[in-house]
């Protein structure tokens, strides 16, 4: 990559983490990051997501077994800090697709 590209990329790549929805984006990541027990409670999810659809297809699921897992999951996906910090991460991932978009737009109408 020339000097000219690098300057280019690294100025837009500034730009991109000045932007507002990116600084929200990253306080709530650092904010998250000082919650372990949520993020491995993510991780208990996952693990317990996957021994929940084998036991349903054994049959050997317990109504016990599935509430309790219904109530971890839901007390994760409705925590304040969760629902931010996925809504901030969805709206960043769009405005990054749009980036994208506007740059590859823009080279085929360079190279055309």
């Amino acid at each position: 990559m020339n000097q000219i590209t690098k300057n280019k990329a690294d100025s837009l790549n500034q730009l991109i983490l000045n932007n507002p929805l990116i600084q929200e984006f990253k306080k709530y990541e650092k904010t998250l990051r000082e919650h372990p027990e949520l993020l491995s409670l993510e991780d208990e999810i996952k693990q317990e997501s996957q021994i929940i659809l084998k036991k349903k297809a054994l049959g050997e699921l317990t109504d016990e077994e599935l509430k309790a897992y219904q109530d971890k999951k839901a007390y994760f996906e409705n925590h304040p800090l969760i629902v931010n910090y996925l809504n901030l991460k969805s709206e960043v991932n769009d405005y990054l697709i749009q980036v994208e978009t506007i740059i590859n737009e823009e080279l085929l109408k360079a190279i055309d």
